[in-house]
């Protein structure tokens, strides 16, 4: 037990160099950035799977034993990128606005409402 607790100032070192990533009180972090980015791309990506997508009937080829809705192609490759795109776009904004100051002077200082 003793050897661990010689560890202890290490790992409080560590976590705290490693909580300004994750606490910041201005701007844009790593993590806050990676998870506004990766919402969003998520909610982009559900938004573009119906895009574009022709069914078996449409097409008039329809697979014995499947159902006559199912996509013939559904270009998930092509969707996935132009995804990666929109979203990377719509992130630039979201940078700009929250290092530009906008939203922090709506935001309470004082550590209260």
């Amino acid at each position: 037990m003793i050897r661990y607790l010689t560890y202890l100032p290490v790992v409080i070192a560590g976590l705290l160099w490693l909580s300004r990533f994750i606490i910041r009180d201005d701007g844009v972090g790593v993590v806050n950035g990676l998870v506004v980015f990766l919402i969003v791309w998520w909610l982009v990506f559900f938004m573009m799977l119906p895009v574009g997508v022709r069914s078996q009937e449409e097409e008039g080829e329809i697979v014995e034993g499947s159902e006559p809705g199912a996509p013939v192609t559904a270009n998930l490759m092509k969707k996935g990128w132009w995804t990666t795109i929109v979203t990377s776009g719509i992130w630039i904004i979201y940078y700009i606005i929250n290092e530009s100051g906008v939203v922090a002077q709506f935001m309470p200082t004082g550590g209260h409402w």
